[in-house]
């Protein structure tokens, strides 16, 4: 496929290649792997950077009709794409958002007292009960009532006028296996959810990580996020998740620069050699972090290339002298990422950072091009 334009048909600088397919066949992996749960998606953030409108239909087609959104208006966004999946929100029931979650069919969740005051409220507008989510706290000290407080609760409080889809917790350290708090947050969270009334109700635990940890976590329902996209919360590659994404990016200039010229802004590299250099289109601006500088690398085909100097908001630096003196011309198309050789993980590690991060700050200007 020549690389010519993105979604909107226009002339592209850059160009996020989105594979729906991969994303459709992580969605099916995952769901076999949470054993006798079902998987649910989370699509926040605009589906991790992949576009949340194409993606969503995509893990609609392939079977999945529960969705997870961070706030109301992700919500609402994904409510006039999928009009008949359940869609559920983490943020909370907010004073702002109770039209809107009886306008849209949509699923709040409930995690402290003046929230659920919120819902009953809702329920009084509604005259019926109003789906919703008990979101409890066992050791994030984020979201969500603690152990403790919903103790304090009445079961009044927790039955009256209200339809609970799904009693939720978040684990916060999945991503090492070993880490004790698992096993602790897994035991608060089966000492919290032994409430009779609750029996019939559905319990989740386990996001990708916790998905991973085995049929303990999975209870019922599980909430892969990153894991849609083909990555783990940590490093591993594991087979059966595909990465759906590559940014491909244009050659805007080549030059030959003697030896000790500089490059980029603070002349922060000095050449050593006589180089030919390729300015290559997409910089910070674009999600490309400027701690890559003189650290990341691209590719055309099995050819890889130092990025040196200072990323530049639009553009950055590459060395490709030891390229072939034909294999790259102005106009050409490299890999920033993708091929099954530079991972956002390799990105991550290189900005001290992780891989979630690296997703959902691409692509800002990058046309998406989805392939199926």
């Amino acid at each position: 496929m020549a690389i010519q334009s993105g979604e909107s048909g226009q002339a592209a600088r850059l160009l996020a290649e989105i594979n729906l397919d991969a994303i459709a066949s992580n969605w099916t992996f995952l769901n076999q792997h949470s054993g006798g749960a079902t998987a649910g998606a989370v699509v926040k953030a605009d589906a991790y950077g992949h576009g949340m409108p194409r993606v969503a239909q995509c893990l609609y087609d392939a079977g999945c009709r529960l969705f997870f959104t961070a706030g109301i208006d992700e919500a609402v966004q994904l409510r006039a794409i999928l009009p008949d999946a359940d869609i559920a929100y983490f943020d909370g029931l907010g004073g702002d958002d109770l039209d809107l979650v009886l306008t849209h069919n949509i699923i709040p969740s409930i995690g402290d007292f003046d929230q659920l005051n919120r819902l009953q409220s809702l329920t009084s507008m509604s005259g019926a009960p109003v789906p919703a989510m008990l979101n409890i706290d066992t050791g994030m000290n984020r979201l969500g009532f603690s152990p403790d407080q919903i103790q304090d609760l009445s079961m009044e409080d927790l039955t009256k006028n209200t339809h609970w889809r799904l009693i939720y917790s978040h684990l916060a350290c999945a991503d090492e296996a070993s880490h004790p708090m698992n096993k602790q947050q897994l035991d608060d969270f089966n000492t919290v959810i032994q409430n009779p009334l609750w029996a019939d109700i559905p319990k989740s635990l386990a996001a990708t990580g916790g998905i991973l940890l085995g049929k303990d976590y999975h209870f019922d329902v599980t909430r892969p996020g990153i894991g849609l996209y083909g990555l783990t919360p940590n490093n591993n590659r594991i087979q059966g998740l595909t990465p759906a994404l590559s940014l491909k990016a244009k050659v805007l200039q080549i030059n030959t620069v003697p030896q000790g010229k500089t490059v980029g802004y603070g002349a922060s590299v000095t050449l050593k050699r006589t180089s030919r250099l390729a300015t290559i289109a997409g910089g910070y601006a674009d999600g490309i972090n400027r701690k890559l500088s003189s650290q990341g690398q691209i590719m055309m085909g099995a050819l890889k290339a130092p990025m040196v100097g200072r990323i530049s908001m639009d553009v950055h630096v590459v060395d490709i002298t030891d390229w072939p003196e034909d294999a790259l011309k102005t106009g050409d198309w490299v890999t920033l990422l993708g091929d099954n050789s530079i991972s956002a993980h390799d990105w991550a590690q290189d900005c001290e950072t992780i891989a979630y991060e690296m997703l959902t700050t691409l692509g800002l200007r990058a046309k998406r091009h989805y392939a199926e």
